[in-house]
């Protein structure tokens, strides 16, 4: 199992953003950010257990306005809203630890069968 975390938001100036440039670009002030949690799995039989677990969470986070989940081919993202009156660098390294004790805990759960 493997685990990609990142952040996503949105541009607050789309007027100075190009999506098919070769230059290099200003960073734009933005907002609506999310951390992002991809765990992703290869195995078809653990791809099976690991969206058994993603379909109980998901359905425990319905109508959650911090957090969301995203099923995919592969596994899922589990999304958290970024608190804008938190310090950014502090809440990314709480959303860090939390995403790889995730990570430990869904891996203990699909390697026990």
């Amino acid at each position: 199992m493997e685990l990609f975390i990142s952040m996503k938001a949105e541009n607050l100036n789309k007027g100075i953003y190009f999506k098919e440039s070769n230059i290099m670009q200003m960073p734009t002030a933005q907002s609506a950010g999310f951390f992002i949690a991809e765990y992703r799995e290869g195995d078809p039989e653990k791809l099976l257990l690991l969206r058994r677990y993603s379909g109980m969470l998901k359905s425990r986070l319905t109508g959650d306005q911090e957090y969301f989940l995203e099923e995919t081919p592969i596994g899922f993202k589990l999304y958290k809203k970024v608190d804008e009156g938190r310090e950014y660098m502090e809440a990314w390294e709480d959303w860090v630890v939390f995403s790889r004790r995730l990570l430990r805990e869904l891996k203990d759960l699909v390697e026990k069968d």
